[in-house]
């Protein structure tokens, strides 16, 4: 129940309406006790910074961010952690009490978070991501940073994937771009797909043909809806390890927590919740 006293975190972007974020972190906050409401804003593009400054103005603890302002509220911040300073982007937005806008980025802490619980190790191994834009990109950084012995970034657009994969070389890791092909796949033990493809509705649809899936990869889907997409699932039918992109988004939502209001919730808790949501 809301009351004078409630504190509020929000979550902006545009679309917002297919957000789990509400529902998943308000459950986890509830077990908590703490009186801290998450909702959510749909801000179109050239109302972005009116809605930053509101929201502070009101007293928020914070903005969580998602597409398509990652990159375009980082000229709204006072300052940036250290990981929104490296991704270029930011997903959250901490109003300090100082009145100042802290920018951070949760997205590659959260994926590294999901790989390592299900015991998928990044270090010194050679990954492939699939695709282009802003995920794709902090990822690969990410992984660059927890010494990845080589990334390839596939992209159909190659110069987008050049563009990533220069930026991972300025980090002293070897990288290689170009389109999906058998041959970037070869000798892989890392998959990710860092797309929307087979995202709800067009679940029918991979980024990745089963043919040239190998038992030896572990593969990553950061999609969440639906839990097991196309990927995944000819991924497990072929023998890989695979892992689902719900625990990306738990993360990005305890990480949320823990800055903006030092509260600690639960990932159990909210994957719970989503699994209903999500079934």
């Amino acid at each position: 129940m809301i009351s004078a006293h409630t504190r509020t975190l929000a979550i902006i972007g545009d679309p917002i309406e297919h957000s789990l974020t509400p529902r998943i972190q308000n459950h986890a906050l509830r077990k908590t006790g703490a009186d801290i409401v998450n909702l959510a804003f749909r801000v179109a593009p050239e109302n972005l910074q009116k809605a930053v400054v509101g929201a502070q103005n009101l007293g928020f603890l914070g903005l969580m961010v998602t597409i398509p302002h990652k990159e375009a509220v980082l000229a709204l911040c006072d300052e940036l952690h250290r990981s929104a300073d490296v991704m270029g982007a930011a997903n959250l937005l901490y109003f300090r009490g100082d009145g100042r806008i802290v920018g951070h980025s949760s997205d590659g802490w959260a994926a590294l978070k999901s790989l390592e619980e299900a015991g998928v190790r990044v270090q010194n191994q050679s990954i492939a991501i699939v695709g282009g834009g802003g995920a794709a990109r902090s990822l690969a950084l990410t992984f660059a940073l927890k010494d990845a012995a080589e990334i390839r970034i596939l992209n159909r657009t190659v110069s987008r994937a050049q563009i990533i994969a220069a930026e991972v070389e300025k980090l002293g890791v070897r990288a290689m771009a170009g389109t999906l092909s058998e041959e970037l796949l070869q000798n892989v033990a890392v998959l990710v797909n860092a797309t929307s493809v087979g995202m709800t509705p067009e679940t029918a649809q991979t980024p990745v043909p089963k043919s040239l899936l190998r038992r030896e990869t572990a593969v990553y889907d950061i999609v969440y809806n639906p839990l097991e997409t196309r990927l995944l699932r000819e991924a497990r039918e072929v023998g890989c390890q695979t892992v689902d992109g719900l625990g990306m988004l738990l993360y990005t939502n305890v990480y949320a927590a823990q800055v903006c209001a030092n509260v600690e919730i639960s990932a159990q808790e909210m994957r719970e919740e989503a699994l209903r949501a999500l079934w």
